[in-house]
């Protein structure tokens, strides 16, 4: 069964089962880096505000031989148990003073996100482009965030100037920066299914390994649009101080920073091969922030791009 049926026949179930105080909508939703997704949008007809389901990774279970009722089923109960059981005031999200506190902001890549820059404020950052959202924490919506666009400004009275100021300062001062060990990091991740002498080992290996090319992960608390790190020169200057020396920047993923202090047997070309193979391999596209890698230099406390 192609998607496009899998769709429909998904579709056609949920309505079916849910009756005709529901309504179900399929829609493709834009992504970052262009991706698009299917999702259905599942809800009462009189609700403003309803989940939405994205079905690919049902039709993978699909295609692996899961049956169409039990992922229908499935789809039902992530409905169900997300369901907005209330109604929802949004009324402030027309007030800035009411959502300034909590916008932020991310760095996505320029080129693969040229179209939708088309209706958001944003600011270019060599080959990136810096953007804003609102972060929500809600008892029925739970958590998320919404991008702002250009519609929001002329709603709110403001300027992209005053946006931009107030989520610089929210993402430095409510988010904050976390820098950690590259072993550190993989160490926490493996050692978790490992027993203490086996854990203690590792350690030792990764200690080994930092000695001869320390690496570390930048990103912000949470964990989430870290990325956004490589924008504030104060974060880095202080960084380069500690470490007595400038350092390369590895975009590892829309949410983390990869920093590597410049001992000078670094080859660029080799770590911009590797910044390709991993984007390739292992990261997600919509995660994807560049293949190109920058360098900050703590002498002119600037970040430039290399090998474009």
């Amino acid at each position: 069964m192609e998607f496009k049926e899998f769709i429909e026949k998904v579709e056609t179930g949920i309505r079916e089962y849910l009756g005709k105080t529901e309504r179900t909508e399929v829609k493709d939703i834009i992504k970052n880096n262009g991706v698009v997704q299917k999702g259905i949008v599942v809800g009462r007809k009189e609700e403003l505000i309803a989940p939405t389901i994205y079905l690919e990774s049902f039709y993978e279970e699909y295609q692996k031989g899961k049956a169409l009722g039990e992922i229908i089923y499935d789809i039902i109960k992530i409905y169900e148990d997300n369901r907005i059981s209330d109604s929802i005031n949004l009324d402030f999200f027309l007030d800035y003073g009411s959502v300034k506190k909590r916008v932020f902001q991310k760095v996505i890549n320029y080129e693969k996100n040229k179209d939708m820059l088309q209706n958001v404020p944003y600011e270019r950052f060599m080959d990136l482009a810096v953007v804003c959202y609102y972060a929500y924490m809600n008892d029925f919506l739970g958590r998320g965030s919404i991008q702002i666009d250009i519609g929001h400004l002329d709603t709110w009275g403001i300027s992209q100037e005053e946006l931009f100021a107030d989520s610089r300062r929210n993402t430095l001062e409510k988010l904050g920066v976390e820098i950690r060990g590259m072993d550190e990091v993989i160490c926490e991740l493996l050692s978790e299914n490992l027993e203490q002498e086996e854990a203690a080992e590792l350690h030792e290996i990764m200690q080994q390994t930092k000695r001869e090319v320390p690496m570390y992960i930048m990103t912000l608390r949470g964990r989430y649009y870290g990325a956004a790190c490589i924008l504030y020169k104060e974060i880095l200057q202080e960084f380069g101080e500690k470490c007595q020396r400038s350092f390369y920047i590895l975009p590892s993923s829309i949410h983390e920073l990869i920093l590597i202090p410049d001992s000078g047997r670094e080859k660029q070309e080799d770590l911009q091969r590797m910044v390709i193979e991993v984007n390739a391999g292992h990261v997600a596209l919509q995660e994807q922030l560049s293949d190109n890698i920058y360098y900050f230099s703590i002498s002119e406390n600037s970040v430039s791009m290399l090998l474009e």
